[in-house]
């Protein structure tokens, strides 16, 4: 007969106020499963029996890593999640106590998720503690306090229905290289950053992950300073957004608005960022951080629209900032003022849709920051239309242009162009206007001149 040889199942718990970065560092020591929660730590150590012995010498080892980082804390070890849990909280505001699982037939009732209500009716009755409460038909605390009692009973009977839920994994990847001599061109070392990426990029997919940002690091080699001469790494003029740089080292962060473990992709936006702000000495050699995040779903859904893959889109982009420059290419973001030309352009960000497998909206390119109310869109006229308008009685009555005639139906306003008075004059005046069977438009006024500035979509 095969005996068993399953591992039995043994968790701590580590109650402190302490940071939770130190409380991490001691449940490294013993398990890979770590779970943090509010208050503190707990970590999955079955098997150590073996190495250790019993719990309560796994404990008092614990007990030990905690006292030699100075570190106040109580830990609790025992069968079940619940039971680890609620032993190491009993003992809060006590420094470097050890509860034993003997303990918790009497602890009170109040860790046991009970409502004040139903425990000052158990004490009235004389039910003080976690044993006494256990000595009850488990029908007649259903019947009471209903179904959703049966999680206490399962606590207090130490039944395992709890789990630990590992929420602490390692946040990203790293690859290094030296290089045998300094390469001044970039390009060079691409074969080398292939190398790199293969490594980093399988690593991931390895761990069911995907990545949506890289660092790229140089090591620059030093060379004597020139006096009366700017120092090396300003000789190239401004940083590039995302590019940090000083005499020996200059990083690159390279971040995308989606998860991708395509590595011609990432070689090809590396290789357009780099040449947006070139090193400014000869590399010596480079270093590569993968950041970890969830991967992209791979259905897109039947009834998905048409639109270009995001990696092409991208790659695209950093082609025209590098034909007409950074500050020339982005998403449009409006400005909170009263401006003849209310929006600027974010260099950083890319356009964000949802993509839905559904009929309807899911489907349809929505911006991440839309309410259910719709956007309304602006569109400027290049140049302005000039007009002839007809006003009677302070009201803008008709309106007429080389493209279209009509009654003004509705108008608001007026309003001053220009938020920034201290720059100009304020000259401009605007109203919104809607015009019988054409649309809303904005109509401007200037001295004596009319025209409209663009029209309301």
């Amino acid at each position: 007969m095969i005996g068993d040889i399953r591992m039995s199942k043994l968790y701590a718990c580590i109650i402190s106020p302490d940071a939770k970065g130190d409380l991490l560092a001691v449940a490294n020591q013993f398990a890979a499963r770590i779970e943090m929660i509010e208050d503190g730590v707990l970590f999955d150590v079955g098997g150590l029996e073996r190495l250790i012995g019993k719990p309560d010498q796994i404990a008092q080892k614990i007990l030990g890593h905690l006292k030699r980082q100075k570190i106040s804390g109580n830990i609790a070890v025992a069968e079940t999640v619940d039971t680890a849990i609620i032993l190491a909280r009993q003992k809060k505001g006590l420094n470097h106590t050890v509860a034993s699982p003997d303990e918790f037939a009497q602890l009170p009732l109040d860790g046991l998720g009970i409502t004040n209500k139903a425990i000052g009716i158990f004490n009235e009755l004389g039910i003080t503690n976690i044993e006494q409460l256990r000595q009850i038909p488990h029908d007649d605390l259903i019947n009471r306090y209903g179904r959703d009692f049966q999680t206490v009973i399962d606590v207090v009977e130490q039944n395992d229905r709890s789990f630990l839920t590992p929420n602490v994994k390692e946040s990203r990847v790293d690859w290094s290289y030296n290089l045998d001599f300094p390469v001044e061109d970039f390009e060079q070392l691409i074969f080398i950053i292939n190398h790199g990426l293969d490594d980093l990029l399988g690593q991931i997919e390895h761990l069911g992950l995907s990545t949506e940002q890289l660092d790229i690091t140089f090591q620059l080699r030093t060379s004597p300073h020139v006096p009366g001469s700017p120092p090396e790494h300003l000789r190239a003029g401004r940083l590039s957004k995302g590019v940090t740089s000083n005499a020996a080292t200059k990083t690159y962060e390279i971040k995308t608005s989606f998860p991708t473990l395509e590595k011609t992709f990432w070689l090809k936006l590396i290789n357009l960022r780099v040449s947006l702000a070139p090193p400014e000495a000869a590399i010596v050699s480079v270093a590569v951080t993968a950041h970890f995040t969830k991967p992209r779903p791979n259905q897109k859904g039947l009834y998905a629209v048409s639109r270009p893959e995001p990696e092409s889109l991208l790659l695209t982009v950093n082609k025209l900032k590098k034909l007409v420059g950074e500050d020339n290419v982005g998403v449009p973001i409006l400005l909170d003022q009263r401006l003849p030309e209310a929006f600027a352009l974010d260099a950083d960000k890319m356009p964000e849709v949802r993509t839905g497998s559904g009929s309807g909206s899911d489907w349809v390119p929505t911006p991440a920051n839309s309410s259910s109310h719709g956007i309304i869109a602006f569109t400027y006229f290049k140049p302005p239309l000039r007009a002839e308008v007809l006003v009677r009685d302070a009201r803008l009555v008709f309106i007429k242009t080389r493209n279209f005639s009509g009654h003004v139906l509705a108008c608001s306003g007026v309003w001053k162009a220009n938020s920034k008075w201290w720059d100009r004059s304020w000259k401009t005046q605007e109203w919104d206007i809607e015009v019988e069977d054409h649309g809303v438009y904005r109509l401007c006024k200037v001295d004596k001149e009319w025209f409209l500035a663009g029209e309301y979509d």
